[in-house]
């Protein structure tokens, strides 16, 4: 036990040792506990290496209450909390909580729930412009006024991942992307009865270097033409787990010339022009003509085999709400991952 006077060895860790601790924590941890600590915690906090990547993913998120309804569609007010581990049985007893804990004992304090604006704020005040990786949370709502906030201060963002909840004009898009320049891979799921259209066009303008692009919800025929005339230096493209208008899809194949690999795996396809020949067209299996022009065209082609117990099951559970696209996203739990490296987050 320490004698009164004595300095705690805790608060004289070599910043080293500190850092490679504070690596195993996530941004939550850092900004609301290990920071807090004491002076030389506080220090090591800023450690530029501790911020290479922002992954709000597996956040907490807690939604408090609705604000009035806005373009016809209910947006939520969401709040943050540190994240809960994956495994509820040794939830307790991880070394993120033992910290939180200590934190909590030794400032008499019990952290509340943050709103994305403070938590970018807080991170931004340790990461100043290091990170290049930057994720959010499936369902976390990004204002107009949060993303040009993370733009402003993490210009150097390389990897990007955007929710569904994601309402922004003109305006908002073209400042945040004219500021993410060394843009490389974007990740993005949208959902049109959501937020409406996607402004490809002020990413494609301004983020010269993408090569990667993955998209997650309804591909409509004139959400590929955007693609393809805004995105010409795409090489890697993930469909995954979306709704595919076919025609869309052979539009991408054919019109991005430098693309190079195709992921369609776990996703749903629908041919307008067979649909109105009565013709079944819609189903999880892409059809002949796709899978030809695909392969005939790119280096590779990703998709699922005939038995695919994944697609069977979201095949099952869409037909039972009557091809309601709004209640299929079975990318909730599963848009972390990817067949294609560059993906997976």
């Amino acid at each position: 036990m320490e004698k009164s006077g004595e300095t705690p060895k805790w608060e004289t860790l070599d910043r080293n040792i500190l850092s490679v601790i504070f690596n195993k924590l996530d941004a939550m941890d850092l900004i609301m506990g290990a920071s807090r600590v004491c002076i030389s915690w506080f220090v090591a906090s800023h450690d530029k290496s501790l911020w290479q990547t922002v992954d709000l993913a597996k956040v907490q998120q807690v939604v408090v209450s609705y604000s009035p309804e806005s373009r016809d569609k209910v947006r939520p007010v969401v709040f943050y909390n540190h994240r809960v581990d994956d495994d509820e049985i040794e939830r307790g007893l991880s070394f993120r909580n033992v910290l939180v804990n200590f934190y909590q004992c030794l400032h008499g304090e019990v952290e509340k729930g943050r709103s994305l604006r403070e938590v970018l704020i807080e991170i931004t005040k340790l990461s100043d412009t290091a990170p290049k990786n930057l994720f959010f949370n499936s369902h976390s709502y990004i204002k107009e006024k949060d993303l040009m906030f993370a733009a402003q201060r993490m210009p150097n963002i390389e990897k990007l991942v955007l929710p569904r909840w994601c309402y922004h004009n003109k305006k908002s898009f073209r400042f945040a992307f004219s500021r993410w320049k060394n843009l490389k891979t974007l990740i993005i799921a949208h959902d049109h009865n959501l937020n409406g259209g996607f402004e490809f066009q002020a990413v494609g303008e301004n983020c010269i270097n993408l090569t990667n692009l993955k998209y997650l919800g309804y591909l409509h025929e004139y959400n590929a033409e955007q693609i393809v005339r805004c995105f010409q230096k795409l090489k890697r493209l993930s469909l995954r787990c979306s709704f595919l208008c076919v025609r869309g899809v052979l539009s991408l194949i054919t019109g991005l010339q430098n693309h190079v690999i195709l992921n369609l795996t776990h996703c749903v396809f629908h041919d307008v022009a067979l649909l109105r020949q009565n013709v079944p067209a819609i189903g999880p299996v892409p059809s002949d003509d796709l899978v030809q022009a695909a392969t005939q065209k790119l280096d590779k082609l990703i998709k699922c085999s005939h038995d695919c117990s994944f697609c069977k099951a979201w095949w099952e559970r869409l037909t039972l709400t009557s091809l309601d696209k709004s209640r299929w996203h079975p990318y909730d739990k599963d848009w972390r991952n990817d067949e294609i490296e560059e993906f997976v987050f």
